[in-house]
């Protein structure tokens, strides 16, 4: 009994020292400016996988700043539908066919990205249709919201609205 006892008084005492009666304190100094974290993106337009190397390397330019802690994402354009709609397709992207299988993949570092083909085909058979005039969006997406979860990247059109980018700010590099 006697420890209940004790523990109400302290417990009194401790409620009653958590009151929020008083006068306010002065304001503290202002903090710094916030700043406002969104993914940015640029375009590759044009690009030509041409052998041996069947590989380009694209510039970031010099308004996008990459982190270390910066992830980065590339798309292919993969198609247009019916309505004139991009899809775009997150690579490493498979291309599987009767006798193999190619894909689009791609690696980087805080200047420039590497995309590039490899497959266990011979790639000097693929054609016009997967290696000429190719299309690319390389997005720049903030360890901040590289730990989202819930952002979904797979899909460009989610990401883009997700991490505020704006399509009329994404600047076309052309690699013709």
């Amino acid at each position: 009994m006697r420890k209940f006892l004790s523990f109400i008084v302290l417990a009194s005492l401790f409620f009653a020292s958590c009151s929020s009666d008083g006068d306010r304190g002065p304001q503290g100094p202002p903090g710094e400016d916030g700043i406002n974290i969104v993914g940015q993106a640029f375009e590759v337009t044009g690009v030509n996988f041409n052998g041996p190397e069947y590989s380009v390397f694209a510039e970031i330019p010099a308004g996008i700043e990459v982190l270390p802690t910066d992830s980065i994402l590339v798309y292919w354009l993969e198609d247009v539908d019916d309505d004139g709609n991009d899809i775009w397709s997150l690579i490493p992207q498979t291309i599987y066919f009767d006798d193999g299988q190619f894909q689009y993949t791609y690696n980087h570092t805080d200047f420039d990205v590497n995309i590039f083909l490899q497959g266990n085909i011979d790639l000097a058979t693929l054609g016009a249709r997967y290696t000429q005039d190719q299309v690319f969006k390389v997005v720049v997406l903030p360890v901040d919201y590289a730990a989202d979860a819930t952002i979904d990247v797979s899909s460009y059109e989610n990401l883009k609205t997700s991490v505020n980018i704006k399509e009329s700010n994404i600047k076309a590099k052309t690699y013709k």
